[in-house]
Protein backbone atom coordinates (compact mmCIF):
# COMPACT_ATOMS: atom_id res chain seq x y z
CA UNK A 1 0.00 0.00 0.00
CA UNK A 2 1.15 3.34 -1.01
CA UNK A 3 2.31 6.02 1.39
CA UNK A 4 -0.69 8.53 0.06
CA UNK A 5 -3.28 5.40 0.49
CA UNK A 6 -2.09 4.77 4.04
CA UNK A 7 -2.82 8.91 4.75
CA UNK A 8 -5.95 8.75 3.07
CA UNK A 9 -7.07 5.65 4.99
CA UNK A 10 -6.11 6.86 8.50
CA UNK A 11 -8.17 10.08 6.83
CA UNK A 12 -11.33 8.36 6.67
CA UNK A 13 -10.53 6.53 10.21
CA UNK A 14 -10.46 9.97 11.83
CA UNK A 15 -13.53 11.45 10.00
CA UNK A 16 -15.23 8.07 10.86
CA UNK A 17 -14.88 8.46 14.73
CA UNK A 18 -15.67 12.23 14.36
CA UNK A 19 -18.69 11.94 13.34
CA UNK A 20 -20.17 8.92 15.12
CA UNK A 21 -18.89 10.44 18.57
CA UNK A 22 -20.46 13.96 17.03
CA UNK A 23 -23.74 12.31 16.75
CA UNK A 24 -23.48 10.20 20.24
CA UNK A 25 -23.25 13.34 21.69
CA UNK A 26 -26.04 14.81 19.91
CA UNK A 27 -28.50 12.12 21.16
CA UNK A 28 -27.04 12.15 24.36
CA UNK A 29 -27.90 15.99 24.82
CA UNK A 30 -31.70 15.00 23.05
CA UNK A 31 -31.92 12.70 25.53
CA UNK A 32 -30.57 14.74 28.89
CA UNK A 33 -27.66 12.27 29.42
CA UNK A 34 -24.04 13.17 29.85
CA UNK A 35 -21.47 10.99 29.11
CA UNK A 36 -21.73 7.35 28.73
CA UNK A 37 -19.23 4.13 28.58
CA UNK A 38 -20.14 3.71 24.53
CA UNK A 39 -19.06 7.69 24.12
CA UNK A 40 -15.61 7.18 26.19
CA UNK A 41 -15.30 4.18 24.29
CA UNK A 42 -15.40 6.36 21.09
CA UNK A 43 -13.36 8.83 22.02
CA UNK A 44 -10.97 6.55 22.94
CA UNK A 45 -11.03 5.33 19.68
CA UNK A 46 -11.30 8.34 17.79
CA UNK A 47 -7.93 9.54 19.80
CA UNK A 48 -6.00 6.47 18.45
CA UNK A 49 -7.53 7.32 15.10
CA UNK A 50 -5.76 10.83 15.29
CA UNK A 51 -2.29 9.59 16.92
CA UNK A 52 -1.86 6.76 14.05
CA UNK A 53 -2.61 9.47 11.67
CA UNK A 54 -0.02 11.40 13.07
CA UNK A 55 2.87 9.19 13.52
CA UNK A 56 2.28 8.27 9.61
CA UNK A 57 2.27 12.03 8.61
CA UNK A 58 5.84 12.22 9.11
CA UNK A 59 7.07 8.83 7.40
CA UNK A 60 4.89 10.04 4.31
CA UNK A 61 6.88 13.44 3.86
CA UNK A 62 10.32 11.48 3.50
Amino acid sequence: MSRGREIELLRADVLYYRDRVALLRAKLYRWGEGSNPHLRELEAELERAEQRLRAARPRAEL
